[in-house]
């Protein structure tokens, strides 16, 4: 294959790809909203479940968000080999053995990668069971070693212990699940704002065309020949149609799934004398 040969073939493939990508660009949008909307449901009945299952009310789940978020600005000041060091370093191997245990299947499908995870997982409880060891041996209140190295949910570690009578883990886990939810909706919010960007965009590409049209009706031909204008004419009625079906098609599909769609001028099809848009010749306008 020569190198025009190859630059244009490329060039050809680059141009379906994006064709196809503009023309399939509010199905995958839709496809993206249903998605996050069915887990966001899901998260939001899951918290439900969790509220009811630990009697918490929504004053409650606010003052303990505002706990964690406290807890987190607030600097912590220790010694290397101290207490608060020690206790911070199990905290920290256990909520890493947490998050590697639940992801283990749900992340990995290899067989292999699996068994990896499994070796930095065995690694992480021996580390544990030294720092819990390490810690014992020091203070009055002891750390169930069994309880701790197997990573039973209920177990609560001493200095998690509050008045009352919940564990901070849990308030962490609150935390957590509260910051899914909202990242959930911001993520539905944008991808509303994309859904209407999408729109305007090809209402913005509607009214050029529109503007060339116009323009040859009024006979601004420019350095075109009435016959070349004519098929200039051609070209154009058909980008025109193009456009409204896909513009119609795509608000159809956005207002069937989400209802406070803002889209202004839902019939998709303005003319405008916005001096934008100026006709040009046939060779500087690319060819669909």
């Amino acid at each position: 294959m020569t190198k025009a040969g190859r630059e244009n073939m490329l060039t050809q493939q680059a141009m379906g790809w994006n064709r196809k990508k503009t023309e399939n660009l509010h199905k995958v949008l839709v496809h993206r909203y249903i998605k996050i909307s069915e887990r966001a449901k899901l998260e939001a009945a899951s918290f439900s479940e969790f509220q009811q299952k630990n009697n918490l009310t929504e004053q409650t789940v606010q003052q303990w968000v505002c706990d964690v978020q406290q807890w987190a600005v607030t600097a912590l000041v220790s010694t290397p080999g101290s207490t608060e060091d020690l206790r911070a370093e199990i905290e920290s191997i256990t909520v890493s053995l947490l998050r590697k245990k639940q992801d283990l299947y749900r992340q990995h499908d290899s067989n292999q990668t699996r068994q990896r995870k499994r070796k930095k997982i065995r690694d992480l409880k021996k580390k544990l069971r030294e720092k819990i060891l390490q810690y014992n041996s020091t203070e009055e209140d002891k750390i169930d070693e069994e309880l701790a190295c197997s990573l039973t949910e209920d177990y609560i570690l001493p200095w998690e212990r509050l008045e009352d009578g919940h564990s901070f883990r849990i308030k962490r886990s609150v935390f957590d699940k509260i910051m899914l939810l909202k990242r959930l909706e911001e993520e539905q919010s944008i991808l509303v704002k994309e859904m209407s960007q999408h729109i305007k965009s090809l209402q913005k590409e509607i009214k050029g065309v529109e503007k060339r049209k116009k323009n040859i009706r009024m006979g601004n031909f420019g350095d075109m020949t009435e016959d070349a204008a004519e098929g200039w004419k051609s070209v154009l009625i058909r980008r025109s149609s193009a456009l409204e079906r896909l513009c119609q098609e795509a608000v159809n599909t956005y207002r069937a799934i989400v209802d406070d769609l803002q889209i202004q001028d839902s019939e998709c099809r303005t003319d405008t004398d916005d001096d934008e848009y100026d006709l040009s010749s046939p060779e500087s306008e690319e060819e669909d």
